[in-house]
C-alpha cells in the first residue's frame, strides 16, 4: 500500500473520532536547527534541536455532542492526544503506521467559513507539545 487515494485518513482527537469531519489534513514534522557554526568554518553548520511540529486540519463544522466543536471547545487551552493513520479501517502496520502527538488546542474557528451555499468549515492549526511518535502496532 505504497500509494493510495488520501481520502480514508483517520484522526482522533482526545479520543473522538472526527474522521468523518475532516476534509484535509497535514502533519508536518520539523526539528529547530541549531546553528552550530565555530570559527574557521567556511559555511554554516546546523544541528538538531527541539522538535516544533504541526497538525493542520479542515473540518466540516458539526455542534453535535463528541463531535467536532464540543471535542475543541472542550480541549480549548489544554494539550490533548491526537492519533493520525493514513488508511483507517486497515490493520495498523508497516505501511499503514499511526502518528501519535500531544497537540495544543491553541485556536478555534466555532463558527467557521464560507457562504449561504457553502458547508460551515473550519481550518485549524495545531502547535504539537510532544515529540511525534511513529508506530507501526499503536493501534488506532
Amino acid at each position: 500500500m505504497a500509494i493510495y487515494l488520501d481520502n480514508n485518513v483517520g484522526l482522533k482527537i482526545a479520543t473522538v473520532d472526527l474522521s468523518e469531519y475532516v476534509t484535509s489534513i497535514t502533519l508536518t514534522q520539523t526539528f529547530d536547527e541549531v546553528e552550530t557554526t565555530a570559527m574557521g568554518a567556511t559555511a554554516h553548520q546546523f544541528s538538531k534541536g527541539l522538535e516544533a511540529s504541526t497538525l493542520t486540519v479542515d473540518f466540516l463544522n458539526d455542534w453535535a455532542a463528541a463531535k467536532v466543536q464540543a471535542t475543541l471547545q472542550a480541549a480549548y487551552g489544554t494539550s490533548v492526544t491526537a492519533i493520525v493513520i493514513p488508511v483507517k479501517g486497515t490493520a495498523v502496520s508497516a505501511t499503514n503506521p499511526t502518528y501519535t502527538v500531544s497537540i495544543l488546542v491553541n485556536n478555534l474557528t466555532p463558527v467557521g467559513t464560507g457562504g449561504p451555499e457553502d458547508f460551515a468549515r473550519s481550518s485549524m492549526t495545531f502547535t504539537c507539545t510532544s515529540a511525534v511518535a511513529y508506530s507501526t502496532t499503536t493501534p488506532f
